[in-house]
């Protein structure tokens, strides 16, 4: 929202940093990998919900923060963008980093903002939060009550 890091607007991505190559050793080592099921309109906006949550929500960073499971491959036509929460926008340098990998926060004009670029882009917001965080265990999708 306004008081966002960008006012809510989204900022100049850089696919260089998009791109290189330690993302995909990072999805390779984890191992993170992003299944389509059905193919995405490109003259269509949407919202993705991501869960687990996780500790750090690495899935979601590789997946939609990067290009490391090849996003824009399967889905030709739209443009990620991954949403977080504005704390994460305090951290000198992080703050730089995060926003030329175009990850915005989550508030509402943030939100507003990038589904209004026009056709073809769509959010990621992670679902759940510090709470469930700590509930991940590998194989299990359990829910925070």
């Amino acid at each position: 929202d306004s008081k966002g890091p960008t006012g809510g607007r989204p900022v100049r991505r850089s696919n260089f940093l998009r791109t290189l190559k330690v993302y995909r050793w990072a999805a390779d080592f984890f191992p993170v990998t992003l299944q389509k099921t059905v193919s995405l309109d490109p003259t269509k906006n949407y919202i993705f919900g991501y869960h687990p949550h996780g500790i750090i929500s690495i899935g979601a960073f590789l997946s939609f923060g990067t290009e490391a499971t090849g996003f824009s491959k399967l889905f030709p036509g739209i443009t990620p963008h991954l949403l977080t929460l504005r704390s994460n926008f305090y951290i000198p340098f992080f703050r730089e980093y995060m926003m030329a990998l175009g990850v915005g926060d989550v508030g509402r004009q943030s939100c507003d903002n990038r589904l209004n670029m026009g056709p073809g882009h769509s959010i990621t917001i992670v679902v759940g939060g510090a709470a469930e965080s700590l509930d991940a265990h590998p194989g299990t999708f359990d829910l925070t009550r």
